[in-house]
């Protein structure tokens, strides 16, 4: 009896260390958040424009549909993430203020950590292709001709991964079935 008591408090403190453990990971490091809070003191004006229901980010990950694979939640993380570097490098280079400069830099490398822990791999080489796609020119007639040649093909291939994801989505349906 005791041995079972012993058993569930010490399955009780693992689970709790687990669950601190969790979100001290998924929680922002107090001295980030204290320059954040620095930098939005120093930075956020009474102005309208930013209270108009229109986020930045997170309108962006509020609209995914469904939900996303992996490895497109680490593609679109990986190019916030990006997205946020630049603007904070911008705020930095414009800013005539010291302090501001160094709270900027120590944003920027707890950003740089995160992105190089978190979303390593190709993420970054993805991003570029994605780049590359879109600084496609749709009026230039080269291009026009050189997608009508290579239509049939490219949408081949997009038929194939879509019937892959089917394929993978049933059998992960069917596994949660028996289970």
């Amino acid at each position: 009896m005791i041995a079972q008591h012993m058993m569930a408090l010490f399955w009780g403190v693992c689970l709790m260390t687990l669950g601190w453990m969790t979100y001290a990971e998924a929680s922002v490091p107090e001295n980030l958040e204290k320059s954040i809070d620095e930098l939005k003191a120093y930075y956020i004006r009474n102005d309208p424009g930013l209270y108009n229901a229109h986020p930045v980010f997170l309108q962006v990950l509020n609209k995914l549909k469904g939900k996303p694979e992996e490895s497109e939640r680490n593609l679109l993380m990986s190019i916030i993430m990006d997205t946020y570097s630049r603007i904070f490098t911008r705020m930095q280079n414009d800013s005539l203020d010291d302090a501001t400069k160094d709270r900027l830099a120590h944003v920027q490398q707890h950003l740089k950590k995160l992105q190089e822990n978190y979303f390593p791999g190709k993420s970054a080489e993805l991003k570029t292709y994605a780049e590359t796609l879109w600084a496609i020119k749709e009026d230039d007639p080269i291009v026009q001709s050189k997608a009508l040649i290579e239509f049939k093909r490219v949408y081949r291939e997009a038929t194939q991964l879509k019937n892959k994801d089917r394929r993978r989505r049933q059998t992960k349906s069917i596994r949660r079935q028996k289970s």
